[in-house]
């Protein structure tokens, strides 16, 4: 890679893959009688917001956040680079959030990528794609009244909330196929391989999107008292429950996967022993007899045996006879069952 190549400090790039996505932004202002939706960033005082930017290939709409809103360039730096890791970041005066998720689609696990910001009265989520995974989070505003009424940290309990749920359905899933690989390899002693290492790809993504979550969570509750209200707590509280719950049958699953491997590599060697142990038990009936067969095969010219009439078929139970007293040998001596 050259030189030129390299991003700058505070460079605002997108690295994603989504470039055909025409950034939309939807910007909800409510509190308890109120609704409406506009498509910038600048707002009313006095309501809550919540802003949806969908696509981020439009660098320089998205910069005209920082006229509204206190964010260090360092920080729209994160949000372009959607490589960045699970994390939850107490800044000055507001919080940074970025969330790797999976979700099911029918009968596929899809993969999302989205950064938030929240500050005292706004909550700003960034998605490279429409955000399919927060699909019930607008209804919510119209069925769920508590949501409008509460702080806007609220909001944010519920959007990792919905991100929990998902988690744990993409989890069940999996479960679903571990048990019934755990099935296949007690009864038939084999598995599809490639769909065992898919299971167990998404399995190692899902660790790795919840564990960070889980403690950065634990962390940024202490720090971001300023940001969390004290009354919203126990809602976070109930969260970390479900992320540990989901963390720990996560750590049984990966536990089983890695057992099931080496169940089944074990059946494998097994069954290759087995099959070894057939072709050397040929081998060493057909060597003694490979021994006859060029002794007696011999081209001498005086070699009397051979021309007794009988001494073909002889020869042949001999063979028989030899044959059956090494297979009697072997099964007395167990080599095969």
């Amino acid at each position: 890679m050259k030189i030129k190549d390299y991003f700058t400090p505070k460079s605002m790039v997108y690295t994603g893959q989504h470039d055909d996505v025409k950034t939309v932004i939807r910007h909800y202002q409510y509190d308890e009688e109120t609704f409406e939706l506009s498509d910038d960033f600048s707002g009313s005082a006095g309501v809550k917001h919540y802003i949806q930017v969908v696509g981020l290939s439009d660098v320089k709409t998205i910069e005209t956040l920082k006229k509204h809103y206190p964010v260090e360039d360092i920080i729209l730096e994160d949000i372009f680079n959607v490589h960045q890791r699970n994390k939850i970041e107490v800044r000055d005066g507001y919080l940074f959030a970025v969330f790797h998720s999976e979700y099911l689609e029918g009968n596929t696990i899809q993969e999302d990528y989205m950064s938030i910001l929240l500050f005292n009265d706004t909550l700003i989520s960034f998605h490279e794609r429409e955000p399919k995974v927060l699909g019930p989070l607008v209804p919510l505003f119209e069925s769920f009244h508590e949501l409008r009424k509460r702080s806007v940290d609220f909001l944010f309990f519920q959007v990792l909330d919905i991100l929990t749920d998902q988690h744990l359905d993409v989890y069940e899933y999996l479960e679903a196929y571990s048990t019934r690989f755990e099935e296949e390899i007690l009864e038939t002693k084999s598995i599809n391989q490639e769909d065992f290492y898919l299971i167990r790809k998404h399995l190692l993504k899902l660790k790795n999107n919840i564990s960070p979550t889980l403690e950065h969570l634990e962390k940024s509750l202490i720090k971001s008292q300023k940001i969390i209200r004290q009354d919203n707590l126990d809602y976070f509280d109930d969260l970390k429950d479900h992320l540990m719950r989901l963390d720990n049958h996560l750590n049984q699953a990966r536990e089983l996967m890695r057992h099931l491997l080496d169940l089944h590599i074990n059946n494998q060697s097994n069954k290759m022993n087995r099959i070894m142990t057939t072709l050397t038990l040929f081998s060493a009936i057909f060597i003694p007899l490979s021994f006859l067969t060029g002794f007696f095969g011999m081209n001498f010219v005086h070699f009397e045996v051979l021309e007794y009439e009988h001494s073909l078929a002889i020869f042949i139970g001999l063979c028989f006879a030899l044959a059956g007293l090494m297979f009697l040998l072997f099964k007395k001596m167990r080599w095969f069952e």
